[in-house]
């Protein structure tokens, strides 16, 4: 309970003994009254007459400033309400942040969160209409149960069952991809991918992304530099591994996925064991990450050239 939480409960504290103050006091001045007055009700003696009319006044009054703050607060309604309801699913979220806990000390994670689970995608044309869109999607994720069923059950996970409302989201997903491809008259790419960490025994399930397949990089751009100092030495093979996380990173920063984003080499000028040699040497040397070609997701990985220049 943090100080913030503290103040609020005093205040709430301090208002409820405020209102039952002023309850209380008009209960009391209207029961004076009316005893002043020396009033019967049915037959019943001033005395007791002031007493109830005294009760009552206090029992109406809170009853009107009740139904004023439940129907002014969506809070206090819930809290008058739908009390249990909320202790519920408290009690359940607990019980399952104890499984989860359980799964992290002791289980045995098969497959992490936003892990590419299909190593096939699909590409739906930007001109395709709507309804070509959901039978595409269809089409897709049946073939996805088929292909998890099929390869992640002997790794320990349970089959994937198709829940009741998959229509629904297949069909959502179809209407989000024509508003994509409308803003961005680009052709979309479907990927599956782990929605959550899958540990051993859980159900399988998984989540359908789309990405525009637009130019991310133009060829010959440089993507990602890394200064080297001469003679520090420093290793050129982690120096490379540092420069393709960058270009990764930088991918990322465009918006895309990063199951989409894994970088490949394809030259590296000079070879390793002559950039070795030359960091070597006294100076300053620049480590940069070219495109080799345009790059659009569908190619599958970004594809670099990297090389080692002397600084000026």
């Amino acid at each position: 309970m943090n100080f913030v939480e503290i103040v609020r409960g005093a205040g709430n504290i301090a208002l409820v003994m405020a209102l039952a103050g002023c309850v209380a006091y008009v209960g009391d001045r209207v029961g004076h009254q009316v005893g002043r007055r020396r009033l019967s009700l049915f037959g019943i003696r001033p005395r007791y007459t002031s007493t109830i009319v005294a009760i009552a006044t206090g029992m109406i009054i809170a009853l009107v400033v009740t139904l004023v703050a439940i129907f002014a607060s969506q809070q206090v309604k819930t809290a008058f309400f739908k009390l249990n309801s909320i202790n519920q699913q408290i009690a359940e979220l607990q019980a399952r942040q104890r499984d989860l806990e359980t799964k992290v000390n002791t289980g045995r994670l098969v497959i992490p969160v936003d892990t590419l689970m299909l190593p096939f995608f699909h590409t739906i044309d930007q001109s395709a209409t709507r309804g070509e869109r959901l039978a595409a999607i269809r089409d897709y994720y049946g073939f996805a149960i088929q292909y998890v069923n099929a390869t992640y059950p002997r790794l320990g996970l349970k089959p994937y069952v198709k829940p009741p409302d998959a229509d629904k989201k297949l069909t959502g997903l179809a209407d989000d991809l024509t508003t994509a491809a409308e803003l961005s008259q680009a052709n979309e790419i479907l990927t599956v991918t782990s929605d959550s960490n899958l540990f051993q025994g859980d159900e399988i399930h998984f989540q359908i992304n789309e990405t525009p397949d637009i130019r991310y990089f133009r060829k010959g751009q440089a993507i990602g530099q890394l200064k080297i100092p001469g003679k520090s030495g420093a290793s050129i093979n982690l120096a490379l591994s540092q420069l393709q996380n960058w270009v990764s990173i930088e991918a990322r920063q465009l918006q895309l996925p990063a199951y989409l984003a894994d970088v490949q080499p394809l030259q590296l000028i000079p070879d390793v064991q002559q950039m070795q040699q030359r960091i070597g040497k006294p100076g300053t040397y620049l480590l940069t990450a070219f495109a080799a070609e345009d790059f659009y997701p569908h190619i599958g990985a970004i594809p670099v050239i990297i090389v080692l220049t002397q600084a000026p």
